[in-house]
């Protein structure tokens, strides 16, 4: 997959979690800003997985920085 530009990536988590999730684009700018935008894209399929199985941004945060 080719590399997301930063607002591209948070219209792409902001647009792939359920229905009914909580987050809001500022939720992901900050995950981005957190993780490093390279990082980010490479990891933006296991994210949209995590988010898909109800994880809250803070855990998936803290298992894709260990």
């Amino acid at each position: 997959m080719s590399p997301l530009t930063f607002e591209e990536l948070v219209a792409y988590f902001a647009h792939s979690q359920p229905a009914g999730q909580p987050y809001r684009e500022i939720d992901f700018v900050r995950l981005i800003e957190d993780l490093g935008l390279e990082n980010a894209n490479e990891l933006r399929q296991e994210i949209v997985a995590q988010l898909a199985d109800g994880h809250r941004l803070q855990v998936i945060q803290a298992v894709l920085a260990a």
